[in-house]
């Protein structure tokens, strides 16, 4: 909905210009309305800026920073606070000045404080100023969905919606953080709370920042308790997952602005299509990216099952068409990123964004759906694994013996399953843990990684749900958080348009996160959305196969016309080569080309680092 911008200027020196300067760095988060205010304490500055991406309440009243009637507290926010309706009939407000979500937010701070947090149903990153205590709130959605960086030294604090924005601040040094390529190349994405910028920050999910005076901390705070589930069957399991993610879209679909919705023809952006229309809604804008049938194998068919999800559910929909010429618009494309998240739908949403913008203000999406219900191959994948091989050796030996002998660099009908046969055997390990991060990891770039929490092993060793958690927590609070989520804000938002996510609405997820992980796949990936859409007149898609969104980059880097992109990739000289092995990529480019291996995925995320690299520094 907007983009935040703050600035703490402990020695008192700064004029306007660096807050000026991050609010226009940025101003396509929010080009309605940009604006900013500043106090002075105790020889202290804080500048506070917004641009305002109108999406509730439309109304002037509405625009950031908003501040009380008595001017002591002041707030910039981004996001959406979907249960506003039902927090302003607990608050006491003599006369409201607007309808918007942004005044419910600043009235429910200064009544509840830090606590109130657990009671926000959305996606939220916000700055709340006590102006008489001197005191600065910085806070995020426990999903979350929406980003806070932030930078902090003797002279300042700054803190901004980008890194854009701190950066365009002009009070701090740019030094590239070459620490993280390793960790890039293995995961495609910078974990929290790193960047790829020294000294630049990422807040973590369900956190706040607190500075008062000279005081500065860091917490998490309490996310809400998940449902117990323990004693539901399977179809009171299917029915309130259908209830609730009812409720979240009807919930979600409010809005005074054009909302359309990105259509895959998958389960879960499907079942979203037809809960929107069952509420009501004809002719709803839906917006899907196409590839030629040639590419398919290396792309996805989401045109054709969109094309059906349309025509059922009634929708006016748009193809966007992706070429192979298209990979041309790379260097301009990364003068638009913050810093690169490897996964081509970072592109692709980019692509889709801009034309979506056209009609919409608005976009709804299915992330978060695979993560919740447990529905990556990789998710299967390790079931298969805990069930059959956790602790057998020997098994493990023998079947990453058979790793690599299925051709899956070609342009073949099977290559799809061979790829997923080759990465996911030659992952084994006997470590289940290890086994679950490999699963995540690019095959070329593996690192044995420590546990990111401490294992029980008495209670572990044989406990396959402990495992399961494990695994579907780590999704949860990386892989969705720093790539899916990352790059939905990123590029929707590049392009003014707010992402919302139903199925990361707080009762949703609150009632999945308590379902042991081993039901969630008893019955096969997503059984339980399988149902829900079964439920909602969508029987015929559930047979479709797994398919990222991505692009064909595999067959396009093979075209001529992009051969300056394998020169590039082979430029032993780059500076990117300083951290990245180029011994590897060029081995990776030779069986690329020859069909040997599709190798596509880490080509992609190398040159998108390259280009991004020159571009920057």
């Amino acid at each position: 909905m907007c983009g935040i911008n703050i600035i703490i200027d402990k020695k008192g020196k700064l004029t306007s210009g660096p807050i000026k300067a991050m609010n226009l760095a940025t101003l396509y988060r929010g080009p309605d309305n940009s604006d900013f205010v500043a106090f002075q304490f105790k020889g202290q500055q804080i500048f506070i800026g917004n641009n305002r991406l109108e999406i509730v309440d439309r109304n002037v009243h509405s625009n950031q920073p908003f501040h009380s009637a008595d001017k002591r507290f002041s707030l910039t926010f981004n996001g959406a606070i979907y249960n506003y309706k039902e927090l302003k009939k607990r608050i006491t407000v003599d006369e409201w000045q607007t309808e918007s979500d942004t005044e419910v937010l600043l009235h429910w701070m200064i009544e509840q404080g830090l606590p109130g947090l657990n009671e926000l149903n959305g996606m939220f990153a916000f700055a709340f100023y006590d102006r008489q205590q001197h005191s600065l709130i910085i806070a995020r959605d426990p999903s979350g969905i929406k980003p806070v960086y932030y930078y902090n030294d003797e002279d300042y604090f700054i803190a901004s919606s980008e890194i854009k924005g701190i950066l365009a601040s002009g009070l701090v040094k740019k030094e590239f953080n070459g620490t993280q390529v390793k960790h890039y190349l293995q995961f495609k994405y910078v974990p929290k709370p790193f960047t790829f910028y020294k000294n630049i920050f990422e807040l973590n999910e369900a956190s706040y920042i607190k500075i008062e005076a000279h005081d500065f901390k860091i917490k998490r705070y309490e996310r809400p308790v998940a449902f117990d589930t323990k004693t539901l069957n399977d179809e009171t399991l299917v029915h309130t997952c259908d209830q609730l993610l009812g409720k979240s879209v009807a919930r979600q679909l409010v809005a005074d602005v054009p909302v359309g919705l990105y259509l895959s023809g998958g389960i879960d952006s499907t079942l979203l299509l037809s809960k929107i229309h069952s509420l009501g809604h004809k002719h709803f804008p839906t917006f899907t990216i196409a590839n030629s049938m040639e590419e398919k194998a290396f792309g996805t068919n989401d045109i054709t099952y969109a094309r059906m999800a349309a025509k059922k559910f009634q929708s006016e929909h748009h193809e966007v068409m992706v070429h192979a010429d298209m990979l041309q618009q790379l260097p301009e494309f990364v003068k638009t990123i913050d810093q690169p998240i490897g996964d081509s739908a970072l592109f692709l949403t980019h692509i889709i964004s801009e034309d979506a913008k056209k009609h919409i203000k608005v976009a709804l999406n299915g992330a978060g759906a695979d993560e919740l219900f447990a529905g990556y191959n990789r998710h299967h994948a390790y079931n298969n694994y805990l069930n059959h091989l956790l602790h057998k050796d020997v098994a493990i030996k023998l079947i990453k013996g058979t790793y690599n002998i299925l051709p899956d660099g070609g342009n073949h009908s099977l290559k799809k399953v061979f790829r997923l046969w080759n990465k996911f055997t030659g992952l084994l390990d006997v470590d289940p843990i290890q086994t679950c991060l490999n699963f995540s990891s690019s095959e070329y770039f593996i690192e044995r990684n420590a546990p990111s929490e401490e294992v029980d092993e008495e209670k572990s060793y044989e406990d396959i749900s402990y495992y399961l958690n494990y695994c579907l927590r780590n999704d949860r609070s990386k892989y969705l958080i720093s790539d899916i989520l990352a790059l939905t804000d990123k590029m929707t938002m590049r392009s003014s348009i707010e992402a919302r996510v139903p199925y990361l609405d707080k009762e949703l997820r609150m009632f999945v996160e308590g379902i042991n992980p081993s039901v969630l796949l008893k019955n096969g990936r997503k059984w339980m959305l399988k149902e829900v859409l079964k439920k909602n007149n969508g029987e015929e898609f559930l047979s479709r196969p797994k398919e990222g969104f991505g692009m064909p980059f595999g067959y396009w880097i093979k075209k001529p016309s992009n051969a300056n992109f394998i020169t590039q990739l082979r430029n032993k000289n780059h500076p990117i080569y300083e951290w990245v092995p180029f011994t590897t990529i060029n081995k990776l480019i030779d069986l690329h080309l020859s069909n040997t291996r599709d190798c596509s995925s880490e080509l992609w995320s190398v040159l998108l680092l390259m280009n991004w690299y020159e571009k920057e520094f």
